[in-house]
């Protein structure tokens, strides 16, 4: 079984993924994930995909994700740990990524997309463990401790209110 990685080349903290927290709570319960439960805004689009994610940087990452351009560039360079290591950043593939999220709504569509440039400055200047380990710290709940994803507005351990601890609003 392939081990969770939950740093990608972009700056997204795959840990609090809607897709790999599913994933992960499925498999620690022994069941198969299903999409009950998942707040994603492109749910209704996906549904027929199966929850099984390690992360980007895995070979099992989720169908949304596997199609990506960033990701896909980042894999073939092996020497990148993020597009910062990279001497073409930021690159043309960001910019028409970027310009192709306005232009489609995608940013309104999936606000999680726009802590990116926050993520990448925090890993700029403190390092990929470092900010590992912040994002580890923020993606669990201030009450219980558990984990909770992106769109998820209330912990499912406690029932604490979580909307005002993503950094985005939705």
């Amino acid at each position: 079984m392939n081990e969770f990685r939950n740093d990608t080349y972009c700056g997204l903290y795959c840990g609090a993924c809607d897709m790999q927290l599913a994933y992960r709570q499925a498999l620690e319960r022994g069941v198969t994930a299903t999409w009950d439960g998942i707040n994603f805004p492109l749910r209704d689009r996906l549904t027929s995909a199966p929850i099984v994610c390690h992360g980007c940087k895995t070979d099992s990452v989720f169908r949304g994700c596997a199609i990506c351009p960033i990701r896909k560039c980042g894999r073939a360079k092996p020497e990148l740990e993020t597009c910062l290591d990279c001497r073409r950043y930021p690159c043309l593939r960001h910019s028409l990524l970027n310009l192709f999220r306005r232009i489609t709504g995608l940013s309104r569509k999936l606000p999680h997309l726009s802590v990116i440039p926050v993520n990448l400055q925090a890993i700029r200047e403190r390092g990929v463990a470092a900010w590992l380990q912040e994002q580890q710290q923020r993606w669990v709940c201030p009450s219980c401790s558990a984990a909770f994803s992106w769109y998820q507005e209330q912990c499912a351990g406690c029932g604490h209110d979580l909307k005002d601890l993503k950094g985005f609003s939705r």
